[in-house]
């Protein structure tokens, strides 16, 4: 995806969070019982945060992602951050290594982790109001693209599984060697099973298992 595609996306998806948590930033979101709308704002802008920073000063190794400023509004916050984040990325050289979750990271790897990370985070916010929409395909596409990397190696020991988004087009396989399970599914309802969500595809027990025992993020 071009980069002002990505930025639209990530601009939207981030903005879509913001309106949602000005609607009712005291509503619990389901996916993290514990967390309010405005929780999540600050768990959100608190990795874009850390993604301009990173832009902004090429760290070769992980770096804290700030928090809201005490006594600070978090929409207000939020909204200044997505904004220069944006404008960040759209200045940055997208090719220079930096630290990432993946080996040979570049601000390349960032800009596709924020749109998927804005993605999720949309869905997140959607469901506390029960309008969820599906992931967009390239959002879905990115992620499933970097599980490989980025989440597989912290499952542990499960069987090899080969995912089928028949919406992209598209096969993943996790793991080494042949596939000993296969799902088939739109690209968002994969990739969001995957990250623990509630969807319509079903995940061989030995992954159900192992995605359910995965630490939640930290409360904000």
């Amino acid at each position: 995806m071009p980069l002002a595609e990505s930025l639209d996306v990530i601009d939207f998806q981030g903005r879509r969070i913001l309106e949602l948590a000005r609607r009712d930033s005291a509503r619990r979101v389901p996916q993290y019982p514990e967390w309010t709308m405005a929780d999540l704002l600050a768990h959100v802008g608190s990795i874009l945060a850390r993604t301009t920073q990173i832009c902004l000063t090429h760290p070769t190794e992980r770096i804290s992602a700030p928090k809201l400023p005490e006594g600070e509004d978090v929409g207000d916050w939020y909204e200044a951050i997505l904004a220069e984040m944006i404008s960040t990325l759209d200045r940055s050289d997208l090719y220079v290594p930096v630290w990432g979750f993946i080996e040979g990271s570049t601000i390349q790897f960032w800009v596709r982790r924020m749109v998927v990370e804005t993605g999720v985070h949309q869905w997140d916010a959607e469901q506390a109001f029960g309008e969820e929409t599906p992931l967009r395909g390239p959002v879905a596409e990115h992620g499933l693209d970097e599980y490989a990397e980025m989440w597989f190696p912290r499952l542990g020991e499960i069987p090899v599984l080969e995912v089928i988004a028949e919406d992209l087009g598209k096969t993943w396989t996790y793991g080494s060697g042949s596939p000993e399970a296969r799902v088939e599914g739109s690209g968002s309802d994969i990739y969001l099973r995957l990250m623990s969500r509630p969807t319509p595809v079903r995940l061989p027990d030995a992954w159900e298992t192992a995605i359910g025992t995965q630490a939640p993020p930290p409360k904000p």
